[in-house]
């Protein structure tokens, strides 16, 4: 039977979600930090007497997937993204695989965690405050051509932090987490201006987030498509663990 979550079932949904804790980063997140009262934000189970068989998170746009069986119920995954205009759905690439969804460009990635800590700090990287905000998001809006619409909220509400780099004034390179919780991190938006790549920009603003994240006992997460950045996040200290799919609504 699938239902609506509510406070009271926070212990029995964080003991489904922490046997891959790692993975089910942005799950776990997300509920620590908007717990299960929020209008943007629903947490559903699927569950019978032998206990929870799939996991589903609305949050905003974005839907969540979790069944370490992969028994998701499809009718019901379509009602969601019928009811809560769903713009993306990611998940562990196996679980959300079992899905058919017209429409949805998929961009599979590979999911690592931070096991090396970075050997170099630049002190040029700044921590950004809501002030940068606009012309940070000019640069995902031109590496990712995506908006981003709670950059500032997490910044204030310290849910998550963005670090970035100047040449000459200007933002060039800049890097964000997301999902902020006890032990880890996950950190986004990597992005750099396309005539600043190929010197290290990047590489220096994820060395010291990650960095900072570590002193603060976060392990740092990320995801990634692109061969060529995986062999600069192998280098600052990450190691591959599993595979992640992301699907965006393309209507």
């Amino acid at each position: 039977m699938i239902r609506l979550c509510k406070e009271s079932d926070r212990g029995k949904v964080l003991e489904y979600l922490n046997k891959d804790r790692v993975l089910n980063l942005f799950f776990v997140g997300d509920i620590d930090n908007y717990g299960f009262d929020n209008d943007f934000q629903k947490i559903f189970i699927d569950e019978d007497s032998k206990g929870i068989h799939a996991a589903y998170l609305v949050y905003y746009e974005n839907l969540l997937l979790c069944s370490y069986t992969k028994e998701l119920d499809k009718d019901f995954v379509y009602k969601l993204i019928e009811d809560y205009k769903i713009e993306n759905i990611s998940g562990e690439q196996g679980v959300v695989d079992t899905m058919k969804l017209d429409g949805y460009k998929n961009d599979d990635c590979y999911f690592c965690k931070m096991v090396k800590r970075p050997s170099i700090q630049d002190e040029t990287v700044e921590v950004a405050k809501t002030s940068d905000v606009e012309e940070i998001a000019k640069i995902i809006k031109i590496v990712f051509d995506q908006d981003s619409p709670h950059m500032a909220s997490n910044i204030e509400d310290k849910t998550g932090r963005t670090y970035f780099i100047k040449v000459d004034g200007k933002v060039v390179s800049a890097a964000s987490t997301t999902a902020e919780t006890e032990g880890l991190a996950m950190v986004v938006g990597v992005a750099t201006l396309p005539e600043y790549r190929g010197c290290g920009y990047a590489s220096k603003v994820v060395e010291k987030l990650c960095s900072d994240l570590l002193n603060e006992d976060k392990i740092p997460c990320l995801f990634y498509n692109n061969p060529a950045a995986g062999k600069i996040y192998h280098r600052i200290g990450f190691e591959d663990i599993g595979q992640w799919a992301l699907r965006r609504n393309q209507k």
